[in-house]
């Protein structure tokens, strides 16, 4: 029965896009929109011819592609070109049957290009949509709807849009058809807001493209799921302008999974836990989440070659987290993502043999600023390490009351707020701003709730908690602990590393080498309550032998989540 609903959309709806007397199933969907070129998607009953006009004057469109043909009742994709940078462009579709002397002109829409460094820009960000028995489709239009009106540049939404792994028919199975049918039907609600912005896509656990699926077959929910995006959605892949997976995978070709591009003064990327990760985890196997080598090269890469002022990551969840993939700043520790094992103890290099360092570690050593993620279903803002992890509310769910599920989730800090709603973010050359944008419908609002309101906000300023950090100005880095110093540093005898503990907790410090080897053990699960401690090094290994000079970090951890790492110089 919990899907029951699901089922009834698919099997009784005819045509799940939105059909009319123009003979258009499936509305203006664009994608891709980069510099000088966009992607425009439509789908016509019949077999139709389809042309763009666009100029940069709503009164005069000067400008038009050449006719396309496309066959009836799928998809027609159009790229509009050439076109300029940091440009605001206005354009309709007209359409005919093939060849015919009858041409039905459609509404005004625009779109904008990339915007230069130094110009102020705001996109939205929206996650977990489901449309399952628990959503509302009418809250949800009108999440789209408020999306649309705060005039973003384009939108990111982190995944479980299709539910593939739910599109079970009256027998109880998943069919190709069944996943083409759920395509079709949450595409005519992203033709909301995709008229005009761009519509970017994170995959999620419910998109089925996992790698337990594959069974070296084309016929799988990750194959099947996969086809099907593609072909009813616009996602990005490797074009000078995008860069991305440029990988050729059995019966999908280019996977349009993992992606990156450069917006005003800020880097965008894209990333994909689920693809390599196989066998699916367990308790017990959390090393199992992974980017796949390739992808977390290319991460990597794409971080080294960026000069951009402020750097945002994009993923459904953590490539980690607690054995269904959830939580936030207390699972960032672990696995892939944090270089630890469950027990507590350090397992990257063992279990990532050759490469470079957790993921966490990379994103902070490039500054990057936010890590938006989805998953857990709630507004939650959470600071590690100068990062925001920032998880991302649904859209689609009528909970205005509580969030008792964030703590079921792991989530034992940071500020947590009920649905629905979606994630405004306002970049300019000074700062970026993120406010969480509420969604209610009219029978929900009330004096104290109005549709719209803004219930979080915060900025993150031009100089920030990276700053500060590399000035040694002591920062707040968690709500447990604050102001770690080590001092001296740079050092020749020994160093005092100082951290304060607000809770009970088992901690456990080590010493490490530049290449990630540990030289020395300080803690080792050892119980701390509340209060300042003072661990000293006295650049010795293990066995007490001097070491050479160079770089080494200390790592320190505990077993409820908490994670810190730091840089030390041993000299002559």
């Amino acid at each position: 029965m919990k899907f029951l609903q699901l089922r009834i959309i698919l099997f009784l709806i005819a045509s799940t896009c939105s059909a009319n007397a123009q003979r258009v199933l499936c509305k203006e969907l664009l994608g891709r929109s980069g510099s000088v070129s966009t992607t425009l998607q439509m789908v016509f009953a019949d077999s139709a011819e389809l042309r763009v006009l666009f100029g940069t004057n709503a009164n005069n469109l000067n400008q038009q592609t050449a006719w396309h043909i496309g066959a009836d009742s799928m998809p027609l994709e159009v790229v509009i070109e050439p076109l300029n940078p940091n440009t605001q462009y206005y354009y309709k579709v007209q359409h005919r049957i093939p060849n015919g002397t009858t041409i039905i002109t459609r509404p005004q829409f625009t779109f904008r290009t990339q915007r230069p460094p130094g110009e102020n820009f705001r996109f939205v960000v929206q996650a977990d949509p489901h449309l399952d028995v628990q959503s509302d489709t009418a809250l949800y239009a009108r999440c789209l709807q408020n999306q649309l009106e705060d005039a973003p540049d384009f939108m990111i939404d982190l995944g479980d849009i299709i539910m593939v792994d739910k599109c079970k028919n009256a027998s109880n199975q998943i069919t190709r058809d069944t996943i083409e049918h759920r395509n079709k039907f949450m595409r005519s609600f992203y033709e909301i807001i995709g008229h005009s912005v761009p519509v970017m896509m994170a995959m999620g656990n419910h998109e089925a493209e996992a790698g337990w699926y594959l069974n070296n077959t084309p016929n799988n929910l990750a194959i099947w799921g996969t086809l099907e995006r593609k072909k009813w959605f616009i996602n990005p892949y490797p074009d000078g302008f995008f860069s991305g997976d440029t990988s050729q995978q059995p019966w999908v070709g280019q996977r349009e999974s993992f992606y990156a591009w450069h917006w005003g003064d800020a880097l965008m990327i894209v990333l994909d836990p689920y693809w390599h990760t196989s066998p699916k985890p367990d308790s017990l196997t959390g090393w199992r989440w992974t980017l796949g080598l390739n992808q977390y090269q290319w991460l990597k890469k794409t971080l080294e070659n960026s000069t951009a002022t402020y750097k945002f990551v994009f993923a459904h969840q953590l490539v980690g987290g607690d054995p269904d993939g959830r939580g936030g700043i207390e699972f960032a520790h672990r696995y892939e993502w944090g270089g630890g094992n469950l027990d507590g103890t350090y397992g990257f290099l063992s279990n990532r043999p050759g490469w470079y360092k957790p993921i966490k570690d990379l994103l902070k050593e490039h500054r990057v600023n936010i890590f938006f993620h989805g998953h857990d279903h709630f507004f939650g803002k959470q600071d590690l390490d100068c990062l925001v992890y920032q998880e991302t509310p649904q859209p689609s769910h009528p909970n205005f009351t509580n969030t008792n599920y964030a703590t079921a989730y792991g989530y034992l800090s940071g500020q947590i707020l009920p649905q629905s709603g979606h994630l405004r973010v306002s970049v300019q050359p000074n700062g970026v701003r993120v406010e969480y944008v509420r969604a209610y419908l009219p029978q929900n609002e009330s004096p104290t709730r109005h549709n719209k309101d803004v219930s979080a906000s915060y900025f993150i300023p031009l100089q920030n908690c990276y700053d500060s950090l590399a000035l040694d100005i002591p920062v707040l880095w968690n709500k447990d602990y604050s102001n770690e110093i080590i001092y001296p540093n740079p050092f020749s005898e020994s160093t005092t590393i100082s951290f304060r503990c607000e809770k009970p907790e088992l901690m456990t410090m080590g010493i490490y080498s530049a290449n990630g080897k540990m030289v020395r053990q300080l803690m080792l699960n050892e119980p701390v309550v509340r209060g300042s401690y003072q661990l000293v090094w006295d650049g010795h290994d293990r066995h007490g032998r001097p070491l050479e000079v160079g770089n080494y970090f200390f790592r320190l951890t505990g077993n409820l989540g908490t994670y810190k790492t730091g840089k030390l110089c041993l000299t002559h």
